[in-house]
């Protein structure tokens, strides 16, 4: 029997990381994930991470640290998005204009992920999308 695999929106990566702005439901079901090897985040969601640090939307000391932290510490694995599923991210309806959140769909559809976020504008896309 083939678990799920999960791949990570960079914001709930963030909430489960730092265990805020989420249920204890989240935290254990994510948790337990982890341990099975079954958490995925896209190494796009780092450069976005950044992007909200520089903005001054998300405060974080050590951009390099929080992620080598995450890396070493987790069983969660990094996709880099393919040449593919960059093209596939600009053939997709325009429902969402951010294209973090297109590519993050296109490797969801591409691998057959779980995509975890709360983004009401993703669901509208031919993608399986989870929260708890």
């Amino acid at each position: 029997m083939n678990r799920p695999r999960y791949l990570f929106d960079t914001h709930a990566l963030i909430f489960w990381v730092n265990k805020e702005s989420v249920s204890e439901e989240f935290i254990r079901f994510f948790d337990k994930q982890e341990r099975q090897g079954t958490l995925y985040v896209s190494s796009i969601s780092f450069w976005e991470i950044a992007f909200l640090v520089k903005k001054r939307r998300l405060e974080m000391a050590d951009i390099h640290g929080w992620k080598n932290d995450l890396l070493s510490n987790t069983n969660i694995r990094v996709l880099d998005p393919t040449a593919a599923e960059m093209i596939d991210s600009t053939l997709l309806p325009d429902h969402h204009a951010d294209p973090f959140d297109r590519l993050l769909i296109a490797q969801a559809r591409s691998g057959g992920f779980r995509l975890v976020t709360k983004d009401r504008y993703i669901q509208a896309y031919n993608v399986q999308s989870f929260w708890v």
